[in-house]
């Protein structure tokens, strides 16, 4: 978060790279700086302030990594154009701000960009580009929950970056692993190679070789440093979702250690505490629901009988649903459409579909994104597009956007017919049981506040 003792420790280690004949270049972003000048450290549970660096001190800081060898330099954006080669241009794009209120790059920066691209092209030269922010969304599920994150203008820039001449550009800000792909309507391609970090999970970094037609991407893990008792890899991936692990066992055995979990998701422990009476039950409830338990609520739309499940039966439904949440950002896919996880994922997708469907609710107008739950799940299931990991990317006709794999479509052949009665079946159960409900409801809550009562003030 722009801490001056930061810039201090990385900047000697990015020398010491130049020394070993690495050429560094890099572009900084918005966690590099504060308007204030000082941030939030901390030291243990003590937070204070430290003194951070200002957007205007950033270049001087880092102008000996790309600005100082460069062609040009955008000044106000921080951006730049240098040679890599005699055949290859960098742009190092800086997307601080459009100075519209959002990340990207404003009017006049783009027409610098633009001049730019049209003088490599009258050179007969190719363009590799880096950016902070994606333009193309590594999922569905993240247009959904984090469109705000992405490059602002995002769809009005990507087309112009494409039909400009820029095959490939380098992207971070999501912490994914990824590579997506954009075809303008005049046919121009560009790849958004999406770079996760080393320090954070899958643990990984990226090879590139440009070739006169194709680029071939390639990855490998970070290696685990000496004295860790298993792969580094693991331990990145515990720290992404292993709070979340902890916090599903303590949901059904410890509220206290829940609320002390919770803070750490940004939840207030009173939250916890209040609702600890209902809380308690669901978490033990979906403990026990598993992959074997959904196959038998979606047997007809699945195809997928229990018998047939084999381990899987009773892998629970809730370590698959962290297992989803790691495909997002570790870019695997380790279910393809001939697998019973996949299958039984996709005809409970098609119930709730057919559920919604009934209740009159347009799935597309909710999420925007997407046409169904479906399209939601099935990029986190299995990646039918570009492999995240290994991939040779074609520059000279690379992208065909009338391929299946490359659109988002209703894939029909989990289309469920049980919404219908499972609303009707839900409110004649809700309409019989209400003067039950009440009163225990009324109950459990009045027991939760005698219980809690020292928590909740």
């Amino acid at each position: 978060n722009g801490e001056i003792f930061a810039h201090e420790e990385i900047i000697p280690m990015l020398r010491s790279l130049k020394q070993k004949g690495k050429k560094v270049y890099l572009i900084t972003a918005t966690h590099d700086y504060r308007g204030e000048g000082y941030t939030t450290a901390f030291d243990g549970d003590t937070s204070y302030h430290t003194p951070a660096a200002t957007r205007d001190m950033l270049f001087d800081m880092y102008r000996e990594f790309g600005p100082d060898d460069a062609l040009d330099v955008h000044r106000e954006s921080m951006s730049y154009v240098l040679e890599l080669d005699e055949s290859h241009l960098l742009f190092a794009l800086n997307d601080d701000s459009n100075l519209s209120g959002k990340s990207g790059f404003s009017d006049e920066c783009f027409e610098w960009i633009a001049a730019w691209a049209e003088k490599a092209k009258a050179e007969g030269k190719k363009i590799i580009a880096m950016t902070h922010h994606p333009l193309i969304a590594p999922s569905p599920v993240y247009e959904l929950i984090a469109k705000g994150d992405m490059l602002g203008d995002f769809d009005k820039r990507l087309p112009q970056l494409a039909d400009l001449g820029v095959p490939l550009i380098f992207t971070g800000h999501t912490h994914i692993h990824n590579i997506s792909a954009f075809k303008s309507e005049k046919g121009s391609v560009i790849y958004d190679v999406a770079c996760a970090s080393p320090i954070g999970a899958p643990g990984v970094f990226r090879y590139v070789e440009v070739g006169d037609d194709e680029i071939t991407v390639s990855t490998e893990f970070v290696p685990t440093p000496s004295g860790f008792d298993r792969p580094l890899s693991e331990v990145l991936e515990d720290r992404l979702v292993g709070l979340i692990r902890r916090a599903l066992k303590a949901g059904k055995d410890d509220i206290d250690e829940l609320a002390n979990l919770a803070q750490g998701m940004s939840i207030k422990p009173k939250i916890v505490y209040r609702f600890a009476w209902i809380i308690k039950p669901l978490f033990r409830l979906l403990d026990k629901i598993t992959v074997g338990t959904v196959a038998g609520w979606v047997k007809k739309e699945s195809g997928v009988k229990k018998k047939a499940l084999g381990a899987e039966k009773d892998k629970k439904a809730a370590d698959v649903a962290l297992e989803l949440f790691l495909n997002l950002y570790c870019g695997r896919s380790p279910y393809p459409p001939e697998t019973s996880v996949f299958k039984v994922t996709m005809g409970l997708a098609g119930v709730i579909d057919s559920v919604l469907g009934f209740l009159h609710i347009d799935t597309h107008k909710l999420l925007k994104v997407v046409p169904d739950i479906g399209s939601l799940l099935r990029p986190l299931l299995f990646n039918s597009g570009i492999d995240s990991y290994e991939a040779v990317l074609k520059t000279s006709d690379p992208f065909d956007a009338s391929d299946p794999n490359n659109e988002i479509t209703v894939d029909r052949s989990f289309k469920s017919k049980k919404g219908p009665p499972l609303v009707i079946a839900a409110a004649i159960l809700i309409i019989l049981l209400l003067p039950v409900i009440l009163p225990v409801t009324l109950c459990a809550v009045l027991v939760n506040r005698i219980k809690y009562h020292g928590k909740l003030k």
